[in-house]
């Protein structure tokens, strides 16, 4: 659990959301900021099966842990068991259907069951993590998804 307050959390996502939301204004991406409940939704085109694709990241404790990006049924916060995008070679998209990356906080084994990770030292130090990509901005992060759902094929079965 982090030791960041939720009013702190909204800050420092906030801090961020002109540079975010400019990024997805350039890249074709739809942003939407809950303040309330600490959500980013972020959704696009995923081209080799002509859907739409939103990811959510749960923001609570932000910048003293990673975002929980998950990829989600539309509309929702169930985690997608259908349309979760497959990985091309060195995809963040893990075949544990999480987002495999130190700024994903659902990559951590101790924060998620079916994070994949427990060699990172856990979520509180994702900023010192070197192995993987590399993401320090929610902009960043939302473009680290976009060229990996750009090489992505298509859907895990």
């Amino acid at each position: 659990m982090s030791s960041v307050p939720p009013s702190m959390a909204r800050a420092n996502v906030e801090a961020e959301l002109d540079g975010a939301r400019a990024w997805a204004g350039r890249h074709g991406w739809a942003l939407d900021w809950g303040p309330g409940d600490l959500l980013l939704r972020a959704a696009t085109y995923h081209r080799p099966v002509h859907r739409l694709l939103e990811v959510v990241a749960a923001v609570d404790g932000y910048r003293g842990e990673p975002p929980a990006w998950r990829v989600v049924e539309l509309g929702t916060l169930t985690p997608t068991v259908d349309r979760f995008p497959s990985a091309a070679p060195n995809s963040i998209f893990h075949a544990h259907k999480v987002i495999c990356a130190p700024w994903n906080r659902c990559a951590y084994k101790e924060y998620d069951a079916n994070g994949p990770h427990d060699n990172w030292g856990g979520p509180s130090g994702w900023l010192q993590v070197t192995e993987g990509t590399r993401a320090t901005t929610i902009a960043e992060m939302l473009a680290m998804i976009d060229v990996h759902l750009r090489q992505s094929p298509g859907y895990m079965s």
